[in-house]
């Protein structure tokens, strides 16, 4: 049942996450992130501050940040300004340990040139807590969460608050 539920999702994510519009738009789409340097915000233990990736995994300081493998970047505008932001599962932590995931927004400046960071959507409070799958719709982001600790899984739900420059979690939780 969940797999049926969660192929029909996606395939409104693409529909929502493709039918972008504008110049802006673009813009956040041709940024290599992989291989670009910007500000990560807060994953797990490791603080915000500026990476600069190769190939999608960068250091600063004793952490080690990496792009999830084998997970897309999502598209979509969730601050309602119009454009397209970027929503990228994060992983973190010190080298030989385990790594806490987190799904952060990004956007670029207003000039589509350089990177920007909006902030941490979710990340769980234990490493054991990932963020596997996403999707937006009307703003609002879905992320289901696998408890390693319990062999289940959650949906929560986030919102971007132009009052506080944040996402916030509106699900009541």
């Amino acid at each position: 049942m969940r797999e049926r539920v969660m192929a029909g999702a996606w395939a409104l994510v693409a529909a929502g996450l493709i039918a972008g519009s504008g110049a802006a738009a673009a813009d956040v789409q041709q940024v290599d992130w992989h291989n670009a340097e910007f500000e990560v915000p807060q994953v797990g233990s490791c603080p915000r501050q500026v990476v600069s990736f190769t190939d999608g995994a960068g250091e600063a300081g004793d952490r080690v940040y990496r792009f999830t493998p084998d997970k897309p970047i999502g598209y979509a505008d969730v601050t309602g300004e119009g454009v397209e932001d970027a929503l990228i599962l994060i992983e973190c932590g010190p080298r030989d340990a385990e790594y806490s995931r987190a799904l952060i927004g990004m956007t670029t400046d207003p000039g589509g040139a350089a990177p920007r960071t909006l902030g941490t959507v979710v990340s769980p409070p234990v490493w054991t807590q990932v963020p596997e799958e996403f999707q937006v719709f009307h703003h609002d982001i879905a992320v289901w969460i696998n408890d390693f600790d319990t062999g289940q899984g959650h949906t929560e739900h986030y919102r971007w608050a132009s009052s506080a420059q944040a996402f916030v979690r509106i699900d009541g939780q």
